[in-house]
């Protein structure tokens, strides 16, 4: 899995890689972390099925930055205060 995962990566950088395994959702990296804001409707990504089928939303509007500096402010500040 992490193989296709470092190679659509790679392919689509500011898009959150979701795998789907029966209905199973799973992701790696820091996509882990940004797969929460996937139901916002402002983020792209792409979903790969078993069968290398690939499911692509587009929005007008990206924020995959955006939710990546919150998520590591998040995890810096939560690192501090424990």
């Amino acid at each position: 899995m992490k193989n296709k995962y470092s190679f659509f990566k790679k392919l689509y950088k500011d898009y959150v890689i979701i795998f789907d395994y029966d209905g199973i959702k799973k992701t790696m990296g820091f996509d882990k972390y940004l797969l929460k804001y996937v139901k916002n409707n402002d983020l792209n990504y792409i979903v790969v099925y078993n069968d290398f089928t690939i499911e692509k939303k587009i929005c007008r509007v990206n924020n995959y930055y955006k939710y990546l500096i919150l998520e590591f402010l998040e995890n810096i500040i939560r690192d501090c205060w424990e």
